[in-house]
């Protein structure tokens, strides 16, 4: 960072040199040089994976903002595995026959959020004869 602009330089990529008033026109930026330099087709922008070092010009804030990143990548993937998790666990309670608030005791979560994370969970056979036995076919 100089003076109120962030500058930007792509080691690998000669040339490759660009700034802007904040980050977010930074990575645009960025991205157009790359673009530039490499001769990329037209909207191949988007697609390029970015790995960004920042320099605020002080050392400590840039390694205290760089391990939240981090720690922040890595919670998102814990997140996602947590997730794929739970599923897997409803759907196998759920074909044991386990209730939504047994699950939920089960997983430590409501039985509210269980009947979100599997809405399609199937309906008791008990339950179910008890609504037939409720229906009444009506012709209009």
């Amino acid at each position: 960072r100089e003076n109120d602009a962030w500058l930007a330089d792509v080691p690998k990529l000669a040339g490759a040199h660009t700034w802007a008033k904040n980050l977010p026109k930074l990575d645009e930026a960025v991205r157009e040089v790359i673009a530039m330099v490499e001769d990329l087709p037209e909207g191949a922008e988007s697609t390029l994976e970015l790995e960004y070092e920042y320099g605020t010009g002080d050392a400590a804030l840039d390694a205290l903002t760089q391990k939240l990143r981090a720690d922040r990548e890595q919670a998102t993937r814990m997140e996602s595995e947590l997730a794929k998790l739970t599923l897997e666990a409803v759907e196998r309670l759920s074909e044991a026959g386990m209730s939504v608030r047994d699950m939920g005791a089960l997983l430590d979560l409501s039985p509210q959020r269980i009947s979100q994370i599997s809405p399609k969970m199937p309906v008791p056979a008990v339950a179910k004869e008890r609504r037939s036995a409720r229906t009444h076919r009506v012709n209009a």
